[in-house]
């Protein structure tokens, strides 16, 4: 159970992160969630695959490798949210 929680919070951090840069850029309905996971697990995924992210700032221990987590995986949602933002904006 241990080696899933980096991609659940990935997935936190995405759908937590992907809202809400989906409605600052104009976005609707519950897409920016949906997106926000989806992109904080492959964000999360690639960024710790890559070894690039904030792994490199904060390190791996205990809680701070969570934060790094957390945040590689807002990074990711707020990406792929933001983009489904831009695609479904409100007219």
């Amino acid at each position: 159970m241990e080696q899933y929680i980096p991609l659940i919070l990935n997935g936190v951090g995405g759908l937590v992160i992907g809202p809400i840069v989906s409605k600052v850029l104009g976005g609707k309905g519950g897409t920016g969630a949906i997106a926000g996971v989806i992109g904080g697990l492959a964000g999360g995924y690639g960024m710790n695959a890559a070894d690039i992210g904030f792994q490199s700032l904060l390190g791996n221990e205990a809680i701070m490798g969570h934060l790094s987590s957390f945040l590689n995986g807002g990074v990711g949602g707020g990406i792929i949210g933001g983009i489904l933002g831009l695609i479904t904006k409100a007219k």
